[in-house]
């Protein structure tokens, strides 16, 4: 089995740089990989799938996601991948907690196989596009049928990415929404999460976390906020949230995310990267301080603790929106 395990090994890491997982294209390559998988060198993302066990670990949720629906969409080129899935091959920020499973159209058989989600819906014409030979919904039905279906929270990261990234405006959106968006059931939702878009959001994260800001009743902060720095005049500091005080003071906030501190080139240089990393951060926040600005640093878990993430904003002073009433995820 030695020389037929190095060949598959070979031809999972040639796939892996390709942007594809592997899918079993004979019986006899099935039971060799089945044999692999025992033995704990190769997973299977879903039926027929593989990859290395190795690579699959060092993966994010959404390059594990983008991988599947290449190798299904390679291995299956009469699917259209549509709803979330089409949104990742669109470059869309998609939660991870959506992308548990791969949405396909499927006029026969609604419903759920495993990690394959079947949606009877229809998609023709101007309505399929083709992604690195991938058939998917086209933008205009997959941000739609997005919205439509998620929280104001899962589907501000989407509609953000989508503007961000230049693939539409904000006013072309809307009126998306508005013609193709009657009768459908979540578009009320859909069209208040387009209304609160703002393409200036870096990453998911920071969108997950200003719509939680937006639910809670705070005001809805600066993006990206440039601050003078007085030990750095030709290097003007940069915040994530800002909130202008009546007294001209700001208030910025921080998320933090691990990907900042995480080093490369074994234990020992990840450990220094990751040191140095911070130290910079540190640097960053005094200077920022000495402009006399309240820095407030939230990580995602904090985010996704509501409670503590409102009392965190309310002691540092965050303002209220003046109708905080407004309703999200009705």
């Amino acid at each position: 089995m030695g020389e037929a395990r190095q060949k598959m090994l070979d031809k999972l890491a040639k796939l892996e740089g390709e942007g594809l997982w592997l899918v079993a294209e004979s019986h006899a390559e099935g039971e060799l990989l089945r044999r692999l998988r025992a033995q704990g060198e190769v997973v299977s993302p879903c039926r027929g799938v593989y990859a290395r066990a190795e690579s699959y670990r060092a993966a994010t949720c959404r390059i594990r996601a983008y991988r599947l629906i290449r190798a299904l969409g390679r291995a299956r080129p009469t699917w259209v991948f549509c709803c979330y899935s089409a949104a990742v091959m669109h470059g869309l920020q998609v939660p991870y907690a959506l992308l548990d499973k791969v949405h396909v159209i499927s006029t026969g058989n609604d419903g759920a196989e495993g990690r394959i989600a079947r949606h009877d819906m229809h998609a023709e014409g101007g309505e399929v596009a083709s992604i690195f030979g991938v058939r998917v919904t086209s933008l205009r039905k997959t941000l739609i049928d997005c919205l439509c279906a998620s929280t104001f929270s899962q589907g501000l990261p989407i509609a953000d990415s989508a503007l961000h990234w230049g693939l539409v405006g904000k006013e072309e959106m809307i009126g998306w929404l508005h013609e193709d968006g009657r009768r459908r059931r979540g578009v009320r939702q859909a069209r208040e999460t387009a209304a609160w878009a703002d393409g200036r959001s870096e990453n998911g994260g920071e969108s997950v976390a200003r719509a939680t800001m937006i639910e809670l009743g705070f005001e809805v902060p600066e993006l990206q906020v440039e601050l003078f720095d007085p030990m750095e005049p030709n290097n003007p500091k940069r915040g994530d949230f800002g909130w202008r005080l009546n007294d001209g003071r700001w208030i910025i906030g921080e998320l933090d995310g691990l990907e900042k501190y995480r080093g490369r080139g074994g234990a020992a240089g990840a450990v220094d990267a990751a040191i140095r990393a911070m130290a910079r951060e540190r640097r960053r926040e005094a200077h920022i301080n000495l402009t006399n600005a309240t820095v407030v640093r939230f990580s995602m878990d904090e985010v996704r603790d509501t409670s503590y993430f409102e009392r965190l904003l309310a002691s540092a002073g965050v303002p209220r929106r003046l109708e905080p009433s407004v309703r999200i995820g009705t």
